[in-house]
């Protein structure tokens, strides 16, 4: 069955609302799948530390997930799904942590979070070395969902005696009935799959219509709109001076893009990290290593940022925005 294409009836206009509308469908669906994930996963008896490594973490990564999905197995654009996990990487260091920081500096002991700027530092290096050949293959797709496993293994095993520390989290969750809850996993569900479907085609378009490579798209207008759950969450966490809530859900989420989103979607369907590229003899594919490049110099800086009288400050702040500026600034100003 063919899906029917309105982009080019609503044209220029109408295909910025969609957008707008549709990030509008990726928040509110993840927010939803969360809640109600949540409240049957308490209902069943599991424990407040494991709905968080496990149902939060992967309701605020669902927005990458579909919309990366529909960008390369439905409208065959790979590129969008990779610039999407990079360009939401980058956004969650850049604007988001260096948003939240400028609200209200993060105290944060570096030890409490080394093992994971190590990880997620590993993580996106190995990536960028699955990537050189070209594509993200289906067996190297495993093999991140694989990591993944590992990874909520090893954080069950570190946070299994720290139960007390969530005890507050899950006093502030909102209990909703069953059928509410089975509702709210089912309506946030179809409003992230409608959502995304509509926010890749209409982000496709203009990308077409202005002649932007559609990496670009995904590196700045896709990630952004799935980074809102992450945007939401953490400034609202810095507003209440919740501190390692911030750094925490910006790892965590970064984690998730890699391993759960870029190993699930490569493993349904090969991704291909090449920019098609027009010349007037053919056709060549660019790699993106500057954008590899960026975020990983974005992880580095969280190393000295977070070492640094274990606090990440005003100054660290405004250096990260700037560099999330400068980064774009020459993104599109090539």
């Amino acid at each position: 069955m063919t899906i029917p294409d309105y982009t080019s009836f609503l044209g220029l206009p109408g295909n910025v609302i969609a957008l707008l509308f549709s990030a509008y469908l990726l928040y509110f669906g993840a927010d939803w799948l969360v809640k109600g994930g949540s409240n049957l996963a308490m209902r069943y008896g599991v424990k407040p530390f494991v709905i968080g490594l496990t149902v939060v973490a992967y309701g605020t990564s669902m927005p990458e997930f579909v919309v990366s999905f529909f960008a390369n197995v439905v409208e065959h654009s790979a590129t969008i799904s990779l610039g999407n996990i990079i360009g939401s990487n980058i956004t969650n260091i850049g604007l988001i942590l260096g948003l939240s920081t400028l609200i209200f500096p993060i105290h944060i002991a570096f030890q409490n979070i080394r093992n994971q700027l190590f990880f997620l530092f590993g993580i996106s290096t190995l990536l960028y070395m699955l990537s050189l050949d070209g594509s993200i293959s289906r067996s190297e797709g495993g093999l991140l969902l694989l990591l993944l496993a590992g990874y909520l293994f090893s954080l069950y095993k570190t946070t299994e005696t720290a139960e007390d520390s969530f005890e507050e989290a899950d006093k502030e969750l909102e209990i909703y009935s069953l059928s509410i809850s089975l509702l709210m996993v089912l309506g946030g569900s179809i409003l992230l799959s409608f959502g995304a479907w509509s926010f890749v085609k209409s982000s496709v378009w203009i990308a077409e219509q202005f002649s932007i490579p559609k990496l670009y798209i995904g590196l700045s207008i896709v990630a952004l709109g799935t980074s809102l759950p992450e945007l939401a969450t953490s400034v609202v966490a810095a507003f209440r001076k919740q501190s390692e809530i911030s750094v925490g859900n910006i790892i965590g989420s970064n984690v998730f893009n890699i391993l759960f989103v870029l190993g699930g979607v490569g493993l349904i369907k090969p991704i291909s990290v090449l920019e098609p590229v027009i010349h007037g003899v053919g056709i060549s594919g660019r790699f993106p290593h500057t954008e590899y490049l960026v975020m990983l110099a974005f992880c580095l800086l969280l190393f000295p940022m977070s070492y640094r009288r274990n606090k990440i400050g005003r100054i660290s702040g405004l250096v990260l925005l700037s560099g999330y500026v400068l980064f774009y600034w020459w993104l599109f100003g090539q």
